[in-house]
């Protein structure tokens, strides 16, 4: 294969080394037919600085408004921010993640039963009051039949 900068003589397959000076006149013709063309397209105008500006200020508006954030999924990563540096923090404190973990397990099992402890005692007064309830309604019940 030839080189693409190589003239080929007509009568003959050879290619024709291209001089330098047959190269620059090829390229100064090029840049000159590209130059009348962006000249004579009516696509190429040249936009100032105000245009520019007011294209740009008017994208950042479309993009802000197509990609507004969520509260709460901003809240949630919050979240899941501050628990990882809690058990980054834990583990630098204690020395390793197991004994970090541990402790983190220590205070959710204290947490967990000093929550429980109200409810298993509201659900044990409220056993009760339904049971008397029964026994008294039994006792009415019973009380009227004789």
């Amino acid at each position: 294969m030839g080189s693409w900068f190589a003239r080929r003589d007509r009568d003959s397959r050879e290619a024709i080394p291209a001089d330098r000076e047959d190269l620059l006149e090829a390229y100064k013709e090029g840049r000159k037919d590209e130059r009348s063309r962006v000249s004579h397209d009516g696509k190429h105008e040249r936009i100032d600085a105000v245009d520019a500006r007011q294209a740009y200020e008017r994208g950042r508006r479309d993009e802000r408004a197509r990609h507004r954030g969520s509260p709460l999924a901003a809240l949630l990563v919050l979240l899941v921010a501050m628990a990882g540096g809690a058990v980054l923090f834990l583990a630098a404190r204690e020395g390793s993640f197991t004994r970090g973990g541990e402790v983190i397990d220590r205070n959710v099992q204290a947490a967990t039963q000093t929550a429980q402890a109200p409810i298993r005692n509201a659900a044990d007064n409220a056993g009760s009051a339904l049971q008397n309830a029964g026994e008294n309604i039994k006792d009415t019940a019973g009380s009227g039949k004789k």
